[in-house]
């Protein structure tokens, strides 16, 4: 649920409509998936996510709407990177005031977890990483850049209706010259998995204690948001300006028609959100 500005920007308006209604089902089936909750602790993680979609509910979908609205202000006028940015930070911002609202609860299922589910992380994880090396990482670098771009135009036309030749040719040139390195980001990623499983088993298994286990999540969620390591850092830095650099020079190649078609399509986000606010 704390990803739901993300989810807005990759689903239609009735999708979201619907798989929030169940976002606290949909939540447990993600989470099972990765753990295999057991009987015993069932009771609990569904009351939690019935707690914390109640919660969610009434406390930030009125902040999404206001995010919206404020970014629908943007959409007629040309943007700088540096308002690029600020839009992905918002987003950012919004996953990581859930899950600190949610940490009391999810150091206390962490807590639980056994070795074997500690294991079946991992095999999820394995799995996860087989389907991004084949996506990321095989086969030509043009072939990985069609894919990449292909990605992204699809998102975009989604917003701004479709793009031209000379717009599309701006989302090549965003891919091509990007500084996305498939061998650096998926080394960043088995970090933060690694990191994942190593927090993980200590607060399971280390005989902490509740507010240092906290500490230990709250460390953990630093490191995966901000690597520690100055290379990775300076890595994702510069990825993220690109992005920010990439969408703004799409956004101020587009039309009045585009952008007209991209406030729309914000404030049809916007009064899904509303409605689904008022619900209880």
């Amino acid at each position: 649920m704390g990803c739901l500005l993300a989810f807005i920007l990759l689903s239609g308006c009735s999708t979201i409509q619907i798989a929030y209604n169940q976002a606290d089902e949909v939540v447990y089936w993600w989470l099972d998936g990765y753990v295999d909750v057991t009987d015993k602790q069932k009771p609990f993680v569904k009351e939690t996510l019935r707690q914390l979609h109640l919660w969610h509910r009434q406390s930030q979908l009125p902040e999404y709407v206001a995010f919206l609205q404020k970014v629908r202000a943007l959409a007629p006028h040309d943007i700088q990177p540096e308002q690029a940015c600020a839009i992905m930070q918002d987003v950012q911002n919004a996953f990581v005031s859930v899950v600190h609202h949610v940490e009391p609860e999810s150091v206390q299922l962490i807590g639980q977890l056994q070795a074997t589910q500690l294991h079946n992380i991992r095999k999820k994880y394995d799995k996860l990483n087989k389907t991004w090396r084949e996506d990321y990482m095989d086969g030509s670098d043009d072939k990985r850049i069609r894919y990449r771009a292909k990605q992204l135009l699809s998102r975009l036309e989604d917003f701004y209706g479709n793009l031209d030749a000379p717009q599309k040719e701006i989302v090549r040139q965003w891919i091509t010259k990007s500084s996305f390195t498939p061998s650096t980001s998926y080394e960043d990623r088995l970090r933060r998995q690694n990191d994942a499983i190593q927090t993980f088993t200590r607060i399971a298994h280390g005989g902490l204690s509740h507010a240092a286990a906290q500490a230990q999540l709250r460390g953990w969620l630093e490191r995966s948001l901000h690597p520690p390591e100055e290379a990775l850092q300076k890595y994702s830095q510069n990825l993220k300006q690109e992005n920010c650099e990439g969408f703004a020079r799409v956004h101020n190649s587009t039309t009045r028609t585009q952008r007209e078609r991209l406030a729309e399509n914000l404030l049809q986000y916007e009064n899904t959100l509303q409605s689904l606010a008022l619900k209880r």
